[in-house]
C-alpha cells in the first residue's frame, strides 16, 4: 500500500478533507475532481476503490469502468431476448433450459412460438412437484414418439427426480426420436439440477423488465389491440373510459410493487416473486368487474388484487398494509380524473382516453430511470439500493479469495488467526455464576424483571461458552494441538473474512454485523448485564442489549398487570418520547424507560415531537429515550390516526421466519409515534419507516 497513489494517501485524505468533503456530496463523485491525487493516472481497479472507501454507494459504477476497460462495453449491456432464433439452434437431442429469475415467466413467450410455428395444438406442459415425475416421465415418452413439445416447468422443485430427467435426458437418441420433438426445462437456479443436462442443453434466461418504464412498455406490448378496444365498449365509452384508467394504474403499480424490491427492506420486508401471470389475472378481473357493475367496486377489486392475486403471495403483516395502500392509489374515484398524479413531480399519471398506441407512445417517452419518489420513498433510498448491491457483490467476490497469506511481509493466516482469537478472548467475559444471580435475584411475584435477569444470563452463557471455546480451540488448531474439525474452519475463515461464522449464529441473538463488530456488541451486552447484576435494575434500559427482547416486555407488563390488579391480556403498550436534551432520569411509576432504538427511512424531530423527513445521505437516526407505559385498551385515550404504527425489528434486514403469533421471529413490537398533520400512516408506511435495535456495522 506504500506504493503508486496510496503513498501517503492517508496523509492526503486527513489534510485535504473539505475537499473530499466535497467529493463526498456530490451528485457524480467518479466525475469530480479528487484534491491531493491526479484521478487520470489510478487505474480504473484503484478509482474503484476510492469509491468504495469514500461513497459506496458509487462502486458498482467504479466496477463497470473495470468491466468496460478489461473486457469492453458490450458486457455491460445485456442481448435483447429472441426465442425464436434460440429455438433455430435446438435440436431434438438438446433440451433447451430456462433459468429463472425471480419475476421472469418463459412461458407466455414459448406459447407464443409454439403458436407461430403450428404447435400449439401439440405441446404438453407439467409444472413439476411432488407426485408429478411419473407423469413428466410419460409426457417425454409420448412427446418423443408424436413429436411433441414437452413443457416442464419449475424443475428445481422436484430434486428427487432430478437424476430419472438425466438418464432420459442421455437416452435422446436423433435417430430414434422424431425430428419435432423438443424437450422445455425451467428451473431456479439450483445445486440437485443436473449437470450433464445443463452442459449438453442450450441454456436461455429472461430477466424480468428492470424500471418502470420497460415493465410498462413489456405490459402493454402484450396486450392485444383488439382485447384493448372491445374492453367495456358493452357498457358504453364511460365504463371504456375508466378500465383504461384504471388499467394504466395496475400496471402502474404491477411495476412499481416489482420494483420496490431493489430497495431492500424499504421496499418489502421480504422479496416476493411477483409475475406476470399476477397481473394478467388482475386485468381480466377488472374488465369482468366493469362490465357486469354498474357503479365501479373500488373495494372488491382492491381485494381481489392486494389480498388474492398479488397478496397471495405476501406474508409479512407490515408488507400485507403497505401493499394495500399501494393499490388504493390506483384502484380509486380519483385515477378517472385527467389532472391525478401518481406522483409529487407529476412524471408519473394515466394517459386521458385513447388507443393502445398512444399508450405506448407515453410510455416510451418517460424516463428510464425513476426516482424513489415514485414509489413513495425518500431521495436516500436510492442509496441503500445502491450500497446493498455493491456489498453483496462484494461479499461473493470475498467468498471466492483464497485463505492462504500474501507476499510483500504481509501477515500470515495462521498469524491474523493467533492475534485476532487471543484479542477476541480477551474482549469477552467468562459465563455468568447463574447460581450466585438467582440468590441474588431470585423469584419475585412482584418483580419480573429477576426471572428476566436470570432466563438472559441462561441464553447468553450458552452463547459465550460457543464462543470461547471455539475461539480458544482455533488458537490451539494454529499451534497444532488440536485438528482443525469442519466446525473451527468455519469460526477461522470467519476470523480471516470478518465475518459471523454460523456456529455462532446457532446459539445467538440475530445479527448482521462483521465478526469484529459482533464481538464489539457481544461484549457490550454483556458488560450492561454485568452492571444489572452488580447495581440492581437500572432506571433506564438498554432495549437492543436483550437477547430475547420480547421477554423483557413482557415482565414489564406483568409488573403492571399485578400492581393493578388486571388482565395482562387487556393491556397494551402508550408511548411517549421523551427529548434528547434529557439527562437525568428517575425511575417512573409505571412502565419503563428504554433506550437504543435506530429509525429507519425517516428521522426523528426532536424540535417539533414527530417523525419527520431523512436529512441527504443520513440513512438512520438514533431514537431518544421512550416511556413505554401499560395502559388497559378499553381506557386508551390516545387517537391512533395522529400516530404512526411503526414497527420494531431486531436486525435491518426485517425479514425473518413466520411464528405462529402471526409475525416474523425477528419482529419485535409496534411502536406508535406521531406525525404531523398532512401525513398519514399510509404516507410512512410506503416509505417502509420502521425501527431497528440495531444498525448492521
Amino acid at each position: 500500500l506504500g506504493r503508486g497513489p496510496w503513498n501517503k494517501f492517508a496523509e492526503g485524505f486527513k489534510s485535504n478533507i473539505r475537499g473530499w468533503k466535497r467529493v463526498f456530496d456530490a451528485d457524480d463523485p467518479a466525475q469530480m475532481p479528487w484534491p491531493g491525487i491526479n484521478k487520470d493516472s489510478m487505474t480504473p481497479l484503484q478509482r474503484a476503490l476510492v469509491l468504495l472507501a469514500v461513497r459506496t454507494d458509487c462502486t458498482v459504477q467504479g466496477l463497470q469502468d473495470i468491466i468496460a476497460a478489461k473486457l469492453g462495453k458490450d458486457f455491460l449491456e445485456p442481448p435483447s431476448f429472441n426465442l425464436e432464433k434460440s429455438f433455430s439452434d435446438s435440436a431434438c437431442d438438446k433440451p433447451l433450459i430456462f433459468v429463472l429469475s425471480s419475476g421472469a415467466d418463459p412461458m407466455a413467450e414459448i406459447v407464443r412460438l409454439a403458436q407461430k410455428l403450428g404447435m400449439n395444438d401439440q405441446k404438453q406442459s407439467v409444472s413439476l412437484g411432488q407426485g408429478q415425475g411419473p407423469k413428466a416421465s410419460h409426457a417425454i415418452a409420448n412427446g418423443k414418439e408424436q413429436g411433441w413439445w414437452v413443457i416442464l416447468q419449475n424443475c428445481h422443485l422436484a430434486p428427487s427426480w432430478m437424476p430419472t430427467l438425466e438418464v432420459l435426458v442421455e437416452e435422446l437418441n436423433p435417430e430414434k426420436v422424431s425430428e419435432s420433438f423438443r424437450l422445455w426445462l425451467t428451473a431456479m437456479p439450483s445445486p440437485d439440477f443436473p449437470v450433464s443436462v445443463l452442459q449438453n442443453g442450450l441454456k436461455m434466461t429472461n430477466e424480468p423488465p428492470k424500471g418502470l418504464k420497460s415493465n410498462l412498455l413489456r405490459a402493454y406490448l402484450s396486450v392485444d389491440n383488439d382485447w384493448f378496444e372491445e374492453a367495456g365498449a358493452i357498457r358504453g365509452e364511460a365504463c371504456q373510459h375508466a378500465f383504461r384508467k384504471m388499467m394504466f394504474g395496475l400496471c402502474f403499480f404491477h411495476a412499481l410493487i416489482q420494483e420496490r424490491c431493489s430497495y431492500g427492506p424499504l421496499g418489502w420486508n421480504i422479496p416476493y416473486q411477483f409475475s406476470e401471470p399476477d397481473r394478467q389475472i388482475c386485468m381480466m378481473q377488472l374488465r369482468m368487474f366493469l362490465e357486469e357493475n354498474e357503479v365501479i367496486p373500488y373495494q372488491a377489486l382492491r381485494y381481489t388484487a392486494s389480498e388474492a392475486n398479488y397478496g397471495g403471495r405476501v406474508t409479512d403483516v407490515h408488507d400485507r398494509r403497505c401493499i394495500n395502500f399501494l393499490i388504493s392509489d390506483y384502484y380509486c374515484p380519483d385515477i378517472l380524473r385527467d389532472e391525478y398524479k401518481f406522483s409529487p413531480s407529476g412524471t408519473y399519471y394515466a394517459p386521458p382516453f385513447s388507443s393502445l398506441g398512444t399508450y405506448v407512445d407515453y410510455i416510451r417517452g418517460l424516463p428510464i430511470n425513476q426516482l424513489p419518489e415514485a414509489f413513495g420513498l425518500h431521495a436516500n433510498a436510492n442509496l441503500v439500493a445502491a450500497i446493498n448491491e455493491a456489498l453483496r457483490i462484494l461479499k461473493t467476490a470475498t467468498s471466492l479469495m483464497p485463505r492462504t497469506g500474501g507476499g510483500d511481509g504481509g501477515q500470515s493466516s495462521d498469524k491474523m488467526l493467533a492475534d485476532s482469537s487471543t484479542r477476541y478472548l480477551a474482549d469477552l467475559p467468562k459465563p455468568y455464576d447463574t447460581e450466585y444471580v438467582e440468590a441474588k435475584y431470585p423469584v419475585d411475584y412482584n418483580e419480573s424483571m429477576n426471572t428476566v435477569l436470570n432466563q438472559e444470563l441462561l441464553r447468553f452463557n450458552k452463547l459465550i461458552v460457543q464462543v470461547r471455546s471455539t475461539l480458544t480451540d482455533v488458537g490451539k488448531a494454529v499451534q497444532g494441538l488440536v485438528v482443525m474439525s469442519a466446525e473451527l474452519e468455519e469460526v477461522a475463515g470467519g476470523i480471516l473474512t470478518n465475518t459471523t461464522p454460523g456456529v455462532w449464529k446457532a446459539v445467538s441473538y440475530p445479527s448482521l454485523k462483521p465478526l469484529s463488530s459482533y464481538v464489539a456488541d457481544l461484549a457490550a451486552r454483556l458488560k450492561f448485564f454485568s452492571e444489572w447484576i452488580k447495581n440492581d435494575a437500572p432506571i433506564t434500559f438498554w432495549l437492543s442489549g436483550f437477547y430475547f427482547t420480547q421477554s423483557f416486555l413482557t415482565g414489564q407488563l406483568q409488573n403492571y398487570a399485578r400492581k393493578s390488579k388486571v388482565e395482562i391480556d387487556t393491556l397494551i403498550w402508550n408511548f411517549k418520547v421523551l427529548r434528547t436534551a434529557t439527562n437525568r432520569f428517575t425511575k417512573p411509576d409505571n412502565g419503563c424507560l428504554v433506550y437504543g432504538l435506530f429509525m429507519d427511512g425517516a428521522r426523528w424531530d426532536d424540535d417539533e415531537g414527530i417523525i419527520a423527513e431523512s436529512f441527504p445521505k443520513v440513512l438512520f437516526c438514533d431514537l431518544p429515550h421512550i416511556h413505554l407505559m401499560p395502559c388497559e385498551s378499553s381506557k386508551d385515550a390516545s387517537d391512533r390516526k395522529s400516530f404512526y404504527p411503526s414497527p420494531v425489528y431486531k436486525t435491518s434486514e426485517r425479514k425473518g421466519v413466520l411464528s405462529t403469533t402471526g409475525h416474523s421471529t425477528n419482529f419485535v413490537m409496534t411502536l406508535m409515534l406521531p406525525i404531523s398533520k398532512q401525513h398519514s400512516e399510509k404516507y410512512w408506511a410506503k416509505r417502509g419507516v420502521a425501527c431497528l435495535t440495531q444498525l448492521d456495522d
